[in-house]
């Protein structure tokens, strides 16, 4: 708040850090859908207009989280005032490789979904927000955050050719730390904000350096 940071812009920032950290690279570049429903003919209407935003940032060690949230939020902000751009133009104009089956820009996808209270109705119609699964990821690793009068809840959705349940549960974990020490640290610079959890530095430093003798 201190920052005019939203929620999203903070979750943004962690996800990217753990991105940067997990792969050593400092150009991060995350996907992320908007609504696209900027112009006022669009706003009352029931249809999908969501689109997807390329949002880079550079990571470096000796920034700390909040330098790097308000980098994040000055990307969003612009990102929001051209979220009408289809992603298809970027592709035409900027014509990057093309791999099969990769999409181009970003691997990597963060979507944020705010808090649905209920059902609604239009016009008599009752709509209800459902849960439903994907069966297969579009992206190598996707980042789901739904917001609730309960809080967050969070998933994970991931190629099996890349990773498997626990490394998905572990890198879970390490940003649900990284966020936490963020809030409490946010002037410490980010190369040094912990990742692992108490029973891993417990490992680390206990059990794999015991040592017994003969």
């Amino acid at each position: 708040q201190q920052e005019g940071a939203s929620l999203y812009m903070a979750l943004l920032t962690g996800w990217q850090l753990l991105m940067a950290r997990y792969s050593g690279q400092e150009d991060v570049t995350v996907g992320s859908p908007m609504a696209g429903r900027t112009r006022g003919e669009v706003e009352g209407l029931i249809g999908l207009f969501v689109n997807a935003q390329v949002l880079r940032t550079r990571v470096t060690g000796r920034d700390s989280f909040r330098t790097l949230l308000r980098q994040v939020r000055e990307t969003v902000l612009g990102a929001q005032e051209h979220q009408e751009l289809p992603i298809e133009r970027l592709v035409e104009e900027l014509k990057p490789e093309r791999i099969p089956g990769r999409t181009p820009f970003f691997q990597v996808m963060l979507t944020y979904q705010a808090s649905f209270r209920g059902a609604a109705s239009v016009e008599g119609v009752k709509l209800e927000a459902m849960e439903l699964d994907t069966f297969s990821a579009k992206f190598d690793l996707t980042l789901q955050v739904l917001e609730s009068d309960a809080g967050l809840k969070g998933y994970l959705e991931y190629t099996t050719d890349l990773f498997t349940p626990a490394t998905a549960a572990r890198m879970a974990e390490h940003l649900r730390v990284l966020l936490q020490e963020a809030v409490a640290q946010p002037n410490e610079s980010v190369a040094r904000l912990p990742l692992l959890t108490t029973a891993e530095r417990h490992e680390i430093l206990v059990a794999w350096n015991a040592t017994r003798a003969p």
